[in-house]
């Protein structure tokens, strides 16, 4: 301890000695570890944090193999299908199950954060609402901050209606009114009543979505799965194929997974099979319980490829943080080697010399990851802030003792990565030559400086990938942003409604839709207006298989996207029509069902007839003439569903022509004179006569939509060209360190030169050269590394290759000229020296 006291009191004297070198050194370091530490604090809270519950590793997740046949009839309603059951067969894994303390089941009361209105004071604002049943707070143990949790009591039929809020709504709605336990609100038109608050930690269980109200299970008009009517029955309770809720578990102590998953799946086929004889035994799709400390996965499987490529830019901004300090601690422990042989003369061991450089570097790493920490917070702040604008994404970073046992050790291994290679070199020092030398002879031979210079060719060719991975992101994104989706995005407005939140129903709805949309287009500045079942790039569809009528089945056809549109649709998003004719307003529901399909239709369902007039119907229905759809019209395909959606065969029904029980909440699309936010107060206006308890839901522009649905491509492009343009300018602090010295220590060969005759000029291109020598390898080792890294990530790139000609030669040139920049400063200062001087330099 003695010696490490020492030798940190000799190092702190060091660092303050240069003050100009510990300045930069400590910088580099902190910008590398707080880089690093900012992106695994996103990673530790997207792929590694668990449930903020009771014992998370006793989870279970129910999931099944949606990818083999599918029993007739079926109908899936929410995200993921290997995810979603039915609530029958959740009632009966809760009835039959012994393996499992406790079986719990949730679902979104829409497809949007904002799919609950709740009315407090009569007062109408919008939240996120889960339905639960009634073991899902015991199951996940999850004790409230206030009141109580919903418990298996208030599912039952009559029993008063009652919700639990989280800590956040609490604040956010409330603030923090500790009377709030016992108090009214109205819930989609429905009377409530708060019966608990959450513990502050307590988000859910799918990390990235927050809910803010949970009440029991119920199936009601108002209080639906996914706002939707049951597909194949008129009760949640008892449509036995409409998967559409999630369902988790807890292990029984003393049961494995693998039992619990063996008993259950038994449960599972003789629940599928007891209305379906699948053709082969093996057509059963299997049942797995999977590990759902970490909850459920949609945002890691989303989001695991991309937070690994970023690590791994991060990782290589730090070894070239690494490499560039230790080009100058190699610099200057050239410059102690007199001190060094000294300390040895009298005495010093080798081990003793490697200890004391070490504890030198990991000093400098340790005030360096101090500094970093700092940085990485407000790194994570900015992460968050891009996350933020996808709308949908809410990710909670907080400082806990994992991330900073994380920045700790990345401190200590940086400290011991740039400092063991000076350490080892100024150790083997020769005493007999070190005491004789100059400073000017010591370093002359070449090979004592091949490691300075590796490591200089190290950070260029680094940098070089860092920057083609940048070139490509950030065209992957202005593709995006400039790609033809089929439709106008300029001067639209979309907004949407859901009146049956309010009581609204059957005919009623259908003409509260008529009654505003007639009002909308009557806004001034508004050229048309239609409605449609999904605004474009919310990600969320209709899909389903069909067959041509007249037309043998084929299985292997296809699933259709499709949704409801109203009249105008066309003209308003200015989608071309080739064939036929829009949805019109005399397409009601007293005439024939119409439909407008894409082009991709009719070559995949189609090919060598006229479309027009052709019939199809849904894959489920019986072929009869009035359950079929007449193809009237032909348009241009266009994308409205996902930007990072694949070509699909779509088609349009007229939304006045869907049963009155299955209309639900729609999206109007206005098309503005100007900018269409404009319309915004109007519009409000518009919606408040009609009815004033009915908040608007995600009330933008296109084109801001379009923005959000964007936000793991700005990520990668924003921290990409950060990264990059951090790589190079450590690579050029690094060459012109490494010419600067070179400088120094050639300026008696420099004067030798200029007074043989050499002119200033050719005194520059032989700086400029010796840095383009070492810039040059760097640049094609880079080419090398880039051609086989970028392919790894070539899934999230759009409209260009990853091994793209032109931005990999942009980049190289790019760095070719910034190496020329950086050698020529040295270069100038070598063109300055006065002959004179330089021969009576040491």
């Amino acid at each position: 301890m003695e010696t490490l006291f020492q030798d940190l009191k000799h190092g702190l004297r060091l660092l303050a000695k240069s003050p100009g070198f510990s300045v930069i050194a400590i910088l580099t370091l902190a910008l590398g570890i707080g880089a690093t530490t900012a992106i695994f604090s996103l990673i530790d809270a997207v792929l590694l944090k668990q449930l903020p519950v009771k014992d998370p590793q006793q989870l279970v997740l129910f999931t099944w193999d949606a990818d083999r046949e599918w029993p007739p009839n079926f109908g899936q309603t929410g995200a993921d299908s290997r995810y979603s059951f039915s609530y029958p067969a959740f009632d009966e894994f809760r009835r039959e199950n012994r393996v499992l303390s406790s079986v719990f089941a949730f679902v979104p009361l829409g497809f949007t954060p904002e799919n609950t209105t709740v009315s407090v004071n009569g007062q109408a604002t919008l939240a996120n609402g889960m339905m639960v049943t009634g073991d899902y707070f015991a199951g996940l143990g999850v004790t409230p901050l206030a009141g109580r949790a919903i418990a298996e009591q208030d599912e039952l039929p009559g029993a008063p209606r009652v919700a639990v809020i989280s800590y956040a709504y609490w604040t956010r709605r409330f603030g923090r009114d500790p009377t709030v336990v016992g108090r009214s609100v109205t819930t989609n038109g429905l009377p409530f009543t708060i019966v608990g608050v959450t513990p502050p930690a307590f988000y859910g269980v799918q990390p990235g979505v927050e809910a803010d109200l949970w009440m029991a299970f119920d199936d009601l008009p108002q209080l639906r799965p996914w706002s939707s009517k049951p597909a194949g029955g008129d009760s949640v309770y008892t449509a036995h194929n409409w998967i559409c809720l999630n369902i988790m578990g807890r292990l029984k102590p003393g049961v494995t997974r693998k039992q619990a998953q063996a008993a259950l799946d038994i449960l599972f086929r003789h629940f599928l099979t007891e209305d379906w004889k699948p053709r082969r035994p093996q057509d059963v799709p299997g049942f797995t319980l999977t590990a759902a400390s970490q909850g459920i996965p949609y945002l890691r499987d989303s989001l695991t490829q991309p937070l690994f490529v970023l690590m791994a830019a991060v990782g290589m901004v730090l070894l070239i943080a690494c490499a560039n300090v230790a080009t100058l601690l190699l610099a200057r422990a050239s410059a102690r080697q007199k001190e060094v042989s000294v300390r040895v003369a009298v005495g010093a061991s080798r081990g003793r010399l490697v200890g004391q450089f070490l504890t030198e570097s990991v000093l400098m790493a340790g005030l360096g990851g101090a500094l970093g920490l700092l940085l990485a917070q407000e790194g994570t702040k900015m992460l968050l802030a891009v996350f933020a604008t996808g709308g949908n994404t809410v990710l909670r970073v907080a400082p806990d003792p994992a991330i900073l046992l994380f920045a700790l050790g990345v401190s200590l291994l940086t400290g011991i990565l740039f400092g063991l290679a000076p350490a080892l070199r100024i150790s083997r020092v020769d005493l007999a030559s070190a005491m004789k030398a100059t400073a000017a002879s010591v370093t002359v031979g070449r090979d004592r400086h091949r490691l300075g210079r590796t490591l200089v060719v190290a950070q260029v060719a680094a940098s070089m990938v860092l920057l083609v991975g940048a070139g490509l992101f950030v065209r992957t994104l202005v593709n995006y942003q400039r790609h033809n989706f089929g439709f106008e995005q300029d001067h639209l407005l979309t907004f949407g409604l859901d009146p049956t939140r309010d009581g609204y129903a059957g005919n009623r709805l259908a003409g509260f839709y008529a009654q505003l949309l007639n009002r909308v287009r009557q806004l001034p500045g508004t050229q048309s207006a239609t409605i449609m079942e999904y605004a474009p790039f919310i990600s969320w569809s209709n899909n389903s298989t069909i067959a041509i009528f007249g037309a043998p089945r084929n299985p292997s056809n296809p699933p259709l996207r499709y949704q409801t549109v109203g009249p105008d649709f066309f003209p308003t998003l200015r989608i071309p029509l080739v064939l036929g004719r829009g949805i019109q307003a005399s397409d009601t529901a007293g005439s024939a069902k119409v439909a407008v399909v894409d082009e991709t239709f009719v070559k995949m369902f189609l090919p060598r007839v006229n479309p027009i007039g052709q019939r199809f119907y849904f894959g489920g229905n019986t072929p009869l003439p009035e359950s079929s759809f007449e193809i009237v019209g032909v348009a241009k395909p266009a994308e409205l569903t996902d930007i990072h959606a694949r070509l699909r065969p779509k088609a349009y029904l007229a939304y006045t022509q869907e049963p009155p029980a299955l209309l639900g909440q729609m999206y109007f699309e206005l098309r503005a004179a100007g900018d269409p936010r404009s319309l915004i107060p109007e519009v409000r206006e518009a919606v408040a006569q009609l009815d004033p308890n009915l908040p608007l839901i995600d009330l933008k522009a296109q084109t801001d939509q379009l923005d959000q649905s964007l936000t793991q491509e700005k990520l990668f492009a924003r921290l990409s060209s950060l990264f990059g343009l951090l790589a190079v300018t450590l690579a050029v602090i690094g060459l012109y360190g490494t010419l600067a010295y070179a400088v120094t220590r050639k300026t008696h060969e420099i004067g030798i030169r200029m007074a043989l005759g050499a002119a200033p000029d050719e005194v520059c291109r032989m700086v400029v050269g010796q840095g383009l020598r070492l810039a040059g390898p760097g640049v094609a080792i880079g080419l090398v590394a880039a051609l086989g890294l970028t392919r790894l990530a070539h899934s999230l790139m759009f409209g260009v290759s990853a091994t793209d000609p032109a931005t990999f030669a942009g980049i190289a040139l790019l760095l070719a000229a910034v190496a020329a920049a950086a050698s020529y400063l040295p270069a100038r200062r070598a063109m300055r020296v006065a002959p004179v001087r330089a021969l009576r330099y040491e």
